[in-house]
């Protein structure tokens, strides 16, 4: 009974782990871009990060309320310093195309298009030129 009880669990665990439907990396990458974005934006209160299907899109999402009003050349160069941030933490051989730096006010928006969002596009195929060179 035991046994039977312990494979149930198992079996539920794994289909839980796999219909969660969270769509950011699953090999703790993203984890590394949250934690590593107070180095671009140090005053943002909360982050989403979404990666495409096919990995060769994403979406990050911030909550900053002091820089949500900045200019959009500052915006264009924070879009970049993370999107090169992000490169360098995916590496090289990755699938990365575009993206966008998303802004809002909202600290508690969980969607990937919040109704006050700013969208500053992120071009990772031209920054993989700068990033990795050769």
């Amino acid at each position: 009974m035991k046994k039977l009880f312990s494979i149930s669990v198992f079996f539920t665990v794994i289909s839980l782990l796999y219909a969660c439907g969270d769509r950011t990396a699953n090999d703790g990458k993203s984890t590394i871009v949250r934690d590593s974005l107070i180095n671009i934006l140090p005053n943002y209160s909360a982050v989403h990060i979404n990666l495409g299907e096919d990995r060769s899109e994403m979406t990050v999402v911030v909550a900053d309320v002091k820089f949500y009003s900045a200019t959009a050349e500052e915006k264009n160069k924070k879009a970049e310093e993370l999107g090169k941030m992000i490169l360098r933490i995916y590496g090289k051989d990755n699938y990365l195309q575009k993206g966008n730096l998303i802004l809002t006010k909202d600290i508690n928006n969980t969607s990937d298009t919040p109704a006050d969002g700013i969208k500053t596009p992120i071009d990772f195929e031209g920054l993989k030129k700068v990033v990795f060179p050769n």
